[in-house]
């Protein structure tokens, strides 16, 4: 095992927990740094229940020792598969809370991959709480791999689940095939996540695609009762601006603008049906101030079908 204040470098943390989710993110890990010859640290918590005694917990050194290495047991056969694709790969079992030991393992990381929901038989597992938790509080970007199981009911999510007011069908009609679709609103973080959107389709071949959600309620929060073209024009030329931004500094990428009205979190959580990844930022509109990930990026985290890239505001800037 190794502390983490004696990690060295690595390109991409990938998170692990032995279970088919998080088998399936490592997969991606691989496969991004096979075509872009990157290494790759294979990195699992553990921790280790304690047994009750009068005056304090107590547990046997065995014990103890046994648990972190049959952890890193498990990392190491991971770290030995990437090796065998031929991709540089170092394995590392930290005793701790997953998500707090993920987070300070992507300081020594450009890109954390980790998947979602998943469950396992060792003692710290990486479920969707956790994965949101390191989401949250990582110092690199973040690629979340959903689950792909052909067994789960794969209809349309219903409107009450999307995360705000949206006009029925509306989203439906939105359609991303194999692009790099980047989520951004007017704040002033809309251009970091295009950055790192740009790179991400460039890295890839894709096209880019920015979109943007108008409230379907902005015309009567502005006491209008009615749509406002007004605030239309300014989301509209807000994307124009990223676009241009942009394409400036990334010749022949392909980049549109996409303009949706509704809401934010299920126009984009429609997008992930059809995209090749999603790209948002840690806080959104609509996010609750005392939390860092905004709730548009927990509700599209929740129900993507696609990969999603969290771009945390420290990463970006």
């Amino acid at each position: 095992m190794t502390a983490l204040f004696t990690l060295s470098p690595a390109d991409i943390l990938i998170g692990v927990d032995g279970s088919d989710n998080s088998r399936q993110a490592f997969a991606t890990a691989v496969a991004i740094a096979q075509e872009h010859n990157c290494s790759i640290r294979v990195v699992g918590a553990y921790s280790v229940p304690v047994i009750p005694r009068r005056h304090a917990p107590t547990i046997s050194d065995d014990r103890h020792r046994s648990i972190g290495n049959s952890t890193q047991e498990l990392l190491e056969e991971f770290a030995s598969q990437a090796r065998s694709a031929g991709v540089e790969a170092s394995a590392q079992a930290i005793e701790g809370d997953a998500g707090e030991v993920l987070a300070e393992a992507s300081r020594y990381s450009r890109l954390a991959v980790v998947g979602k929901r998943g469950r396992n038989r060792l003692a710290s597992r990486l479920p969707g709480t956790v994965s949101g938790a390191f989401v949250a509080h990582s110092h690199c970007p973040v690629m979340v791999v959903p689950f792909q199981d052909s067994d789960l009911d794969d209809d349309v999510p219903g409107q009450e689940n999307l995360g705000g007011s949206a006009s029925e069908g509306q989203h439906y009609r939105l359609s991303f095939e194999d692009e790099v679709v980047a989520g951004v609103d007017m704040g002033s973080s809309a251009l970091p996540v295009a950055e790192v959107a740009a790179r991400a389709a460039e890295l890839s071949g894709r096209r880019l695609a920015f979109v943007s959600a108008v409230p379907a309620d902005a015309g009567a929060s502005r006491g209008t009762g009615a749509e406002d073209p007004a605030t239309d024009r300014a989301y509209a030329d807000h994307l124009e601006e990223l676009v241009d931004a942009v394409t400036d500094h990334h010749e022949g990428l392909t980049v549109r603008p996409e303009l949706a009205e509704g809401s934010a979190a299920a126009t984009l959580i429609e997008a992930t049906r059809t995209a090749a990844l999603v790209v948002l930022g840690t806080r959104g509109r609509g996010g609750v101030a005392s939390l860092l990930l905004g709730s548009v990026s927990r509700s599209v985290l929740n129900q993507a079908k696609s990969p999603v890239l969290i771009v945390p505001n420290a990463a970006a800037q």
